[in-house]
């Protein structure tokens, strides 16, 4: 490679990477994988070291993270917070003990390995046993002031027994099991699911609103002391042990262990990895004396003492058999690959989301091609590339729809141009998406109205929009097969209960894109009336803080067009009636208190035990901690329950629960 087509390739490298950079710090999404980053990543190292004269000030590779968002106030870490140099096989993990041992002259240097979690690094500072300042890692020297958000996180204690000033440094993450019960609950309502666990809780963490946070599920793992210093502790496993002692938690910890045993250690967790229940991505690897720690000392971005040995993503092959094309509420179309079933990352894949044309485009993806999968951030199937050399002749380029597959209706591209969508208001798939998404338990909450049902009615066409539900007689129900007396007159008195509801949940079951429950909830905050939400002006959105750009256009657009502005009346005159609140704030023994729900409470589904709660002045938290003050236990109570009874946490049943509402 000559000087001119070096200076062309870094250029590009560099173009590349603050571009992927910025998705994953800035924007909480991603569009390759850690891999292929670490790919680019290293071949810019490569030729920088190979042309130092081509190397700019800016290159990414003197960077840490991310900037700052103007949202947050900035935040200056006492100690930088460090990157970390990878390391991606055996080899390469050699090569760096063996300059260890020969820059320390130590033979049998011992580390410390931790699981390497995929979330979002941040620092918490304690003062007179207190927490004061949650802050991201940002660009490592400047981080952002997330504290309120820090705050809702349920396993980060608020006070510690050590008086003197603590620096800790940890990961923020979401558990796959409260990912997928957050995704399937997006999917149920419509709404885009999350790529992965790592940027959902990134997002979480950088919500303007502490209360969106609390609902990410968010857990901290503590794994660094930054002024360890301070407390004459010489080892990682000291720390480790310390950290535990204070009440954090301290997981994937391996403390102490010799060079053979790190290897050892490496190859076991690559295959039990999928069995965890949070994401790891490898390895971090740290000499565990804390004096040749120091005396090591530091690289413009990371330490020389530690490195990450990276794991690759687990990627099997199957053939893609067909693909489909679904229609969803807000008419976009999405398509979906059905493949060979295969087994990959701990589960059967069937389908994979390929999102939008683009993709199918970018990558060439054909109908009876061999693909490689991975499950993205070891969750959501995604097809990776086309192994073309197994590629059989005759195979055509797949011809995304030029009509609506459901309706012949006419699409259009919207989104910057990358989502397809179908623009016939009156497409039965649209209409039984939406009217799904309408009587779900978020929005107007119609229970014993499912998707069986809804289907019926809108093939049937009693049903055209969400407003004939409540135009819908006991003669209507009757005619059709299986509809007793009994289920007649439970979905009647579950559609008219309905019409008695909060202003949150109206405005969200409106449908608007870009309006989920938080933002609902922003909204009815802010407006307290349908009137004045139907006279909103872009300005009124604009004054609100945690509403976007991209939202507030979405939000005006609706409210303005004559046909969903007329969707909003018609719901309006069949009788429906919200209000910002039903009942104001009751006092009893329960407000002001943190309470967990668990098990069935008699005569209440679990969002109207929570509603009661919250009514009753409780928090509501979603995992029983040492913060947990009352559990409230219904039937078949499980493992909640026997936590709580361990901690020494008050148990109130349930009927003592709803008694406090009477």
């Amino acid at each position: 490679m000559n000087n001119d087509t070096a200076k062309n390739r870094i250029e590009e490298l560099v173009g590349l990477i603050n571009y992927h950079s910025n998705l994953y710090y800035n924007e909480s999404t991603n569009e390759i994988e850690d891999y292929e980053y670490d790919l680019l990543f290293r071949e810019l190292e490569a030729l920088e070291k190979e042309y130092p004269l081509l190397k700019s000030d800016n290159s990414p590779t003197l960077k840490v993270g991310s900037h700052i968002l103007k949202e947050f106030e900035k935040f200056e870490h006492p100690i930088a917070m460090y990157s970390l140099s990878n390391v991606m096989n055996e080899e390469e993990f050699t090569d760096f003990h063996n300059k260890m041992t020969r820059d320390t002259k130590v033979e049998n240097l011992e580390y410390t390995v931790e699981n390497k979690f995929d979330g979002l690094a941040i620092e918490l500072i304690y003062e007179d046993g207190s927490l004061i300042v949650g802050s991201t890692r940002g660009d490592g020297t400047i981080g952002e002031n997330v504290t309120n958000n820090i705050l809702v996180i349920d396993n980060i204690p608020k006070k510690i027994n050590e008086k003197k000033r603590l620096i800790i440094r940890g990961e923020a993450l979401i558990t796959k099991k409260d990912f997928n019960a957050m995704n399937a609950s997006r999917i149920e309502n419509d709404e885009l699911p999350f790529a992965n666990p790592r940027n959902a809780a990134s997002g979480g963490l950088r919500q303007l609103d502490s209360r969106e946070s609390k609902k990410r599920c968010l857990k901290f793992f503590a794994y660094q002391i930054a002024n360890y210093e301070d407390f004459d502790l010489k080892t990682e496993k000291s720390i480790i042990e310390f950290l535990s002692s204070l009440g954090f938690t301290v997981e994937g910890a391996y403390p102490a262990i010799k060079f053979n045993e790190v290897i050892e250690l490496y190859k076991k967790i690559e295959i039990e990895r999928p069995t965890f229940d949070y994401e790891i991505d490898g390895l971090v690897i740290k000499i565990d004396n804390l004096d040749i720690q120091e005396k090591l000392g530091f690289l413009s971005r990371a330490p020389r003492f530690a490195v990450a040995f990276k794991f690759k993503p687990l990627e099997v092959s199957t053939i893609l058999e067909s693909i489909s094309i679904n229609v969803g509420r807000t008419g976009a179309l999405t398509p979906v690959a059905k493949v060979t079933p295969v087994h990959v990352g701990g589960v059967t894949v069937t389908n994979v989301t390929l999102h939008n044309p683009n993709e199918i485009k970018s990558k060439d993806i054909r109908v009876g091609d061999t693909v490689m999968l991975i499950r993205s951030g070891d969750v959501i199937p995604k097809i990776t590339r086309v192994v073309k050399e197994k590629r059989k002749e005759g195979t055509l380029e797949f011809v995304f729809p030029t009509k609506c597959p459901v309706c012949g209706g006419e699409v259009a591209i919207t989104d910057g141009e990358v989502i397809v969508r179908c623009i016939n208001d009156e497409c039965p798939s649209k209409i039984t998406k939406y009217i799904e998404y309408f009587v779900s338990k978020p929005a107007m909450n119609i229970d014993g109205v499912g998707k069986e049902w809804i289907n019926t009615f809108v093939s049937s066409g009693l049903v055209k929009e969400a407003s004939d539900l409540y135009k819908i007689t006991t003669d209507d129900l009757n005619k059709f097969d299986r509809m007793g007396d009994k289920l007649n007159k439970k979905i009647l008195e579950a559609i008219d209960k309905s019409k008695e509801t909060t202003l949150k949940r109206f405005i969200y079951s409106l449908g608007m894109r870009q309006v989920g429950e938080g933002t609902a909830d922003t909204l009815s905050k802010y407006f307290l009336s349908v009137d004045a939400f139907l006279n909103l002006s872009k300005e009124d959105l604009i004054n609100i803080e945690s509403i976007g750009e991209v939202s507030t256009n979405s939000i005006y657009e609706f409210v303005s067009n004559t046909k969903t502005r007329q969707l909003i009346l018609n719901l309006l005159e069949v009788g429906i009636v919200p209000t910002h609140k039903i009942k104001e704030v009751l006092n009893s023994s329960i407000t002001n208190k943190n309470v967990v729900i668990t098990g069935t409470i008699e005569g209440y589904g679990r969002q109207m035990a929570k509603e009661l709660a919250e009514r009753l002045g409780a928090n509501v938290q979603s995992a029983v901690s040492k913060n947990t003050d009352i559990l409230i236990a219904g039937e078949n109570a499980g493992s909640k329950l026997k936590k709580a009874t361990e901690l020494g946490i008050t148990i109130m049943t349930g009927a003592e629960f709803t008694a406090l509402a009477k």
